[in-house]
């Protein structure tokens, strides 16, 4: 497993400049919004944004930023900061495993906590992870919090698809947009948290998420995408199939299920990846794209149903690779 620190004890974010200097703007202005919604993919800072950003209001600071000596920080990391409040799924205490909805209940426990705090001088911040988790009671109750907000208290939303929030909730927050990494800033962002440096194998497939680089290289995910570069490179030659099938056997019995996961993903972006980059003005190139464009379209048709109807994953991933060989060839022609 990779030792990487929480949201909530990262002391720097990286590559986020944009949504950074908005807020700045904002505290040197003195003109605090009571509603941020942080938007984007997985991975890209937001949960760490929303600790950092929670930090400034409470040190009264102009800038994003958090030392590693300053006491909140280390009440923070320690999770011993009660102006702070965490909103998230909770652990089912019959299964002992997360649910899957943010209740209505957490939300009435946080409206009635910041009415026994009402009055105070000094900031309160509330964190939820992430809000499109409520279900429609808990976002209905958010909604009458965000209508009528108590004084001194941000609410930073987490959102990984904001579409599935309320419009009324959208409407009523400041967006902040959080964008995929650059591979240079991806790269620093995965050095600052684990003081290696990531695979370059993993580069293009965490797809500008730390996170996501993470998640892989936790799973051997450089292996994984090691050995589909290779087994793609002929193409489009004839592949290597005695290191297709050496890869399906490494990664489709059950209980690979996250690499298995890794090299559908790869296969099915190098097909995008490919409809894009022969995006061109003739019409031999607009057929050649949407030629690999509708090749990933099956692709991900083929990982879908197997996935939902448990088919033969080997077999799987056999025909995906079979779909590019013959996307391949055509775009030769």
């Amino acid at each position: 497993m990779i030792d990487a620190p929480p949201p909530h004890a990262t002391a720097n974010l990286i590559g986020q400049d944009e949504a950074v200097a908005a807020f700045d703007a904002a505290l040197g202005a003195e003109r605090i919004h009571h509603g941020w919604l942080l938007t984007g993919p997985r991975g890209v800072g937001k949960a760490t944004f929303a600790w950092l950003a929670s930090h400034a209001l409470l040190t009264d600071q102009a800038h994003v930023t958090m030392g590693a000596t300053d006491p909140v920080h280390r009440r923070i990391t320690e999770g011993n900061e009660t102006r702070i409040t965490l909103i998230a799924r909770r652990i089912n205490e019959k299964t002992g495993k997360l649910r899957t909805q943010i209740d209505v209940e957490q939300i009435r426990d946080l409206r009635a906590a910041l009415s026994l705090a009402a009055g105070r001088e000094e900031w309160r911040c509330v964190i939820i992870d992430c809000a499109e988790e409520m279900n429609p009671s808990a976002a209905n109750a958010l909604l009458k919090l965000l209508e009528e907000p108590p004084a001194r208290v941000a609410f930073f939303l987490i959102s990984h698809a904001p579409g599935r929030l309320l419009p009324t909730i959208r409407s009523r927050c400041r967006i902040l947009d959080f964008r995929q990494l650059d591979d240079d800033a991806l790269a620093a962002a995965y050095r600052a948290a684990t003081g290696e440096d990531l695979a370059a194998a993993l580069i293009p497939v965490a797809r500008g998420s730390v996170g996501e680089a993470l998640n892989l290289a936790s799973e051997d995910g450089a292996t994984i995408a090691n050995a589909v570069q290779r087994i793609l490179a002929p193409l489009p030659t004839r592949i290597d199939r005695a290191a297709l099938h050496r890869l399906a056997d490494a990664v489709a019995p059950a209980d690979k299920d996250e690499g298995f996961g890794i090299a559908i993903r790869i296969l099915i972006d190098t097909a995008a990846h490919h409809a894009c980059d022969t995006i061109g003005e003739t019409p031999a190139t607009r057929a050649t794209a949407a030629q690999w464009a509708k090749t990933a379209m099956a692709m991900q048709d083929i990982a879908a149903r197997t996935r939902a109807l448990n088919l033969d994953r080997r077999q799987a991933l056999l025909d995906m690779v079979t779909q590019m060989e013959g996307a391949a060839k055509r775009a030769t022609v």
